[in-house]
């Protein structure tokens, strides 16, 4: 993977046998803060967000970023994909003497156990 900032972003959108891979758009709003407020969710991330706090600070464009994608199921959002440069320094580096790049993934509960995280996961 290039450096941030050297490709083109966001790219043409990415897709599999089941999914879609692309930017995130005005419409998908509303199904970032159903995945922030879960408590499904939340108990992997730090807590739930409460719902009206995500209502006033969500963007109207949620996510728009190099690296992140949304994952859309037969026209929704079902969850997202990230990927990020880890700094050399980060304890747990593997290689220090060569940049890595972590993969963070998050889906709304009813898209658990279907492998869309592993199928969104290789196509990013």
């Amino acid at each position: 993977m290039t450096e941030p900032g050297s490709d083109a972003w966001p790219p043409d959108p990415i897709g599999t046998a089941r999914l879609v891979l692309r930017a995130s758009e005005a419409r998908d709003r509303a199904a970032f803060i159903e995945l922030f407020a879960s408590p499904e969710v939340g108990a992997h991330i730090g807590g739930a967000r409460p719902r009206d706090v995500l209502e006033r600070s969500v963007p109207e464009v949620p996510g728009r970023r190099w690296g992140f994608f949304v994952v859309e199921l037969d026209g929704a959002m079902i969850g997202t994909i990230t990927l990020d440069h880890r700094a050399a320094e980060l304890a747990d580096h593997l290689r220090p003497d060569a940049g890595e790049t972590e993969l963070g993934y998050l889906f709304l509960p009813e898209a658990w156990g279907f492998g869309y995280a592993a199928e969104a996961c290789v196509a990013a």
